[in-house]
């Protein structure tokens, strides 16, 4: 049984064809969802003591 799901992973992984350009490939997988504007914290200065 182990043995019968390591050969359809493998299977479905060969299937799936590598992005050539990983950021694009996320873009356009996210892009239908649209976009999201993050509220960034303002930056403090490091503490070096």
């Amino acid at each position: 049984m182990e043995e019968e799901a390591r050969l359809i992973l493998r299977e479905a992984i060969a299937l799936a064809p590598e992005p050539e350009n990983l950021v694009r490939f996320i873009h356009d997988y996210f892009a239908p969802y649209g976009g999201v504007d993050l509220e960034l914290p303002p930056r403090e200065s490091p503490d070096f003591s």
